[in-house]
């Protein structure tokens, strides 16, 4: 496999572990520099990997043949854009970019000039979330449900949770349960935020009828990321944190001294001495060297948008029409 010269474009809390992934993959690519709009933190990351410290997006692009965008989401179309008209393949971090407009013209673009797109949906590169394909062969899904928790974190203040945390889950969802959505419902609110939703709740009915209902929180002390997925015959639970699934299968209820307990209970853990990050990133190296379709490609990423935009209008048109409707409320009281 031939090396590949990689250059990172924002080096914040998320682009500089792909700049340690990127140079600890070595042996298949040339992590050639990095560009960042904050002087201090490029030089300094620049410095810690013995690369370069670019002094602009355009001069960075001269000198690779792809790039890595792990910057605010608002930026995401135009650096991608510009890197598509250098001839650069690209793996920009989810969302692929802020509009369903901008991420049709990324595609359109790629396609004509047959360049590799992958956008950072890495949990699709978590152990347990690559075996459960395997787990779900020849079951009938019923209904899964998502639940992606945390604390706020006043670092992200530019998108809320649908987008920030939700994305992944859905892209996942869509991966499992491939089908045109007939139904779909969302509720949400503000806690940390003044003009963000913090915790909503998504429903969906999937063409087939299997029902996935989504959480996702920003205002939850205790970090969770878990999925249970009920089938005709078993009920599969998956910890994306502890790599984990465990399958009850239907069966027999035996009684001991510890009460009830059902049987054909398996758990396994889904180990990899490789972290998702490592393995997200030498995939996108050998699907450009081998011309294959990224695990998620630019459509996967624009799928996913979708289903986020859609999300998010009924999010906040209902908060605003609960608010028209609590005034109207008020204005009847007082006038009464």
């Amino acid at each position: 496999m031939s090396k590949r010269k990689v250059g990172v474009i924002g080096v914040g809390s998320m682009g500089k572990n792909h700049v340690r992934a990127y140079a600890a993959l070595n042996q298949m690519c040339e992590l050639i520099g990095v560009y960042d709009i904050n002087d201090e933190r490029k030089n300094e990351i620049a410095n810690s990997y013995g690369v370069k410290a670019f002094d602009s997006n355009q001069e960075l692009m001269k000198e690779v043949d792809a790039v890595n965008i792990a910057t605010p989401t608002t930026t995401h179309y135009e650096i991608a854009d510009r890197a598509l008209e250098e001839g650069l393949h690209i793996l920009v971090e989810k969302p692929i970019t802020d509009s369903l407009e901008e991420a049709k013209n990324l595609l359109r673009k790629a396609n004509e000039k047959d360049l590799r797109v992958q956008v950072g949906h890495i949990e699709r590169f978590n152990p347990a979330i690559q075996a459960l394909p395997g787990v779900l062969q020849d079951k009938e899904v019923l209904a899964l449900d998502v639940h992606r928790l945390g604390p706020y974190d006043p670092r992200i203040d530019d998108t809320d949770v649908i987008q920030d945390l939700m994305i992944h889950d859905m892209d996942i969802v869509s991966s499992l349960v491939p089908g045109e959505i007939k139904d779909l419902s969302a509720f949400g609110r503000n806690v940390a935020s003044n003009s963000h939703i913090d915790y909503a709740v998504a429903n969906i009915r999937i063409d087939g009828g299997v029902i996935a209902t989504l959480t996702a929180s920003r205002a939850t002390n205790k970090k969770v990321r878990q999925m249970a997925i009920t089938t005709k015959n078993t009920y599969i639970e998956l910890d994306y944190l502890q790599r984990k699934i465990k399958v009850t299968r239907r069966g027999g209820i035996r009684s001991d001294k510890s009460g009830y307990q059902r049987e054909n209970e398996l758990e396994e853990t889904y180990g990899s001495e490789e972290e998702p990050l490592k393995s997200q990133l030498a995939h996108f190296l050998r699907s450009i060297e081998n011309g294959t379709r990224p695990l998620i490609n630019g459509s996967d990423g624009m799928e996913a948008l979708k289903l986020t935009k859609k999300i998010q209008n009924l999010v906040y048109n209902k908060s605003e029409n609960c608010e028209r409707l609590n005034e109207t409320k008020d204005s009847y009281s007082l006038s009464g």
